[in-house]
C-alpha cells in the first residue's frame, strides 16, 4: 500500500506543479488604477469652431468624439479622421487638428473604444474586443462625418496602433477614403501568432477583462519610460502627467492589438477596391522597434503592394523617434503632412 502511495506522489506532485505555473503565469494582476477622466479642462482658450459629443454605436457604445473646423464652412478642403494610438486618447492630437482647422479642413478625433471616454460597462478602460469591433467603430465615424459633408474628399490618418487599425480598414472599406496617412506605422510581427495563442489561453482561464501577469510582460504596455517616445522633454512630461493615459490592458486588449497586427499579412482578406488610393507613411529613424527599420517599412510598402496599392511612399525623418507629431521639430511633419492632403 506504502509503494502505491508512493508511486502516485510523483503524478500528484507533477499535477500540482502544473497548476500552480499556470496560475502564477496567468494570474489576474491588474494596473494600476485607472485614472479618473479630468473633467474640468477648459476649450475657451481654442481659437476654432469645436464640438465635443458622443454618437452611439450599433452595440450601445457611447464613443466620444471631438469636430475641430474652420469657422467658415465655405472654406472646407475635406475631412480628416483621426485613429489614435495604444493607452492614448484624442485629445493628444487636439493641436494638429487645430492646424488642420487653420487650413481648411474638419478634424474627427475619438476615443477608441476602452480609452478616453468611450467606455461603458461591457468596454471599461483596456478593454478592447476585438479587431474587427474597433474597425467597425471607425468605419461608422467615417460615414457619419461623411454624410454631415457629403462633397469634400475623406481622409484617414492612424498613428502607431492606429496605423494597425487603419491598415485593418482597408480590407473592405478603402473605397470611402481618398487618402491614407500613417505615422509611428507599425510593422508585422513574427510572434504575432503566439501571442494571440497566449492570450486565448488567459482569456479561458482568468477571463477577457482580466489583466494576466504573462501577457503584462510580454506586451510591455504602460512602461514608465517614455523616452523613446519623442526627443522633446516637454512632450514626455505632459505625457507624464495626463490623466487621461490608461495604464494597460485587459487580455482582450492585448489580443486583439496581436491580432490586428497578424491580420496585417492577411492579404486574400483585403478586396482592394481603389487601388490608386495614395498612402504615405511618415516615421523617425530612431523608431526601429517599432516600424522595423528601414527592412520592416520596406515589408510594410510591399505588403501593401502585395495587396494591390500602387500609390505607397514612405519616409523617414532623421533624429525623430516614434511620435513624429510631437518632436522638437514637428513644423516640418505638420507641413508635410499638409502638402500630402493638398497635392
Amino acid at each position: 500500500m506504502r509503494k502505491k502511495q508512493r508511486r502516485l506522489l510523483v503524478p500528484l506532485g507533477l499535477l500540482g506543479l502544473g497548476i500552480g505555473a499556470t496560475y502564477f503565469l496567468f494570474r489576474d494582476r491588474p494596473d494600476n488604477q485607472f485614472p479618473k477622466l479630468d473633467k474640468k479642462q477648459s476649450t475657451d482658450t481654442i481659437p476654432h469652431k469645436q464640438s465635443n459629443f458622443f454618437l452611439m454605436v450599433d452595440d450601445g457604445l457611447p464613443l466620444a468624439v471631438t469636430i475641430t473646423q474652420p469657422t467658415d464652412n465655405e472654406k472646407i478642403k475635406g475631412i480628416v479622421q483621426i485613429i489614435h494610438g495604444i493607452l492614448e486618447h484624442k485629445n493628444r492630437y487636439q493641436d494638429f487638428a487645430n492646424f488642420l482647422a487653420d487650413n481648411g479642413y474638419v478634424v474627427l478625433t475619438s476615443d477608441n473604444r476602452g480609452h478616453g471616454e468611450s467606455v461603458n460597462q461591457q468596454n471599461p478602460l483596456g478593454h478592447m474586443p476585438g479587431v474587427d469591433r474597433m474597425v467597425a467603430d471607425q468605419v461608422y465615424l467615417t460615414t457619419f462625418i461623411k454624410e454631415q459633408y457629403p462633397d469634400v474628399p475623406m481622409y484617414l490618418y492612424g498613428h502607431s496602433f492606429g496605423s494597425i487599425l487603419a491598415r485593418n480598414y482597408l480590407k473592405e472599406n478603402d473605397q470611402l477614403i481618398d487618402k491614407l496617412l500613417l505615422t509611428g506605422t507599425v510593422s508585422y510581427q513574427k510572434l504575432a501568432p503566439l501571442g494571440i495563442q497566449l492570450a486565448k489561453i488567459a482569456n479561458k482561464l482568468t477571463g477577457e477583462q482580466k489583466h494576466s501577469w504573462l501577457l503584462k510582460r510580454l506586451s510591455d504596455y504602460g512602461n514608465e519610460d517614455k523616452s523613446w517616445l519623442t526627443n522633446d522633454l516637454s512632450q514626455i512630461e505632459k505625457l507624464e502627467n495626463d490623466t487621461q493615459m490608461i495604464p494597460g490592458y485587459t487580455n482582450q486588449g492585448v489580443a486583439t492589438i496581436w491580432q490586428a497586427d497578424y491580420e496585417l499579412k492577411q492579404i486574400k482578406k483585403y478586396h482592394c477596391q481603389n487601388p490608386m488610393l495614395p498612402i504615405l507613411s511618415l516615421s523617425g529613424m530612431e523608431d526601429e522597434e517599432i516600424t522595423g527599420g528601414l527592412t520592416g517599412l520596406a515589408d510594410t510598402k510591399a505588403t501593401l503592394e502585395a495587396i494591390g496599392y500602387q500609390d505607397v511612399q514612405i519616409f523617414e525623418y532623421e533624429g525623430m523617434k516614434h511620435e513624429v507629431l510631437n518632436e522638437i521639430e514637428n513644423a516640418l511633419v505638420y507641413q508635410r503632412i499638409l502638402d500630402f492632403f493638398e497635392s
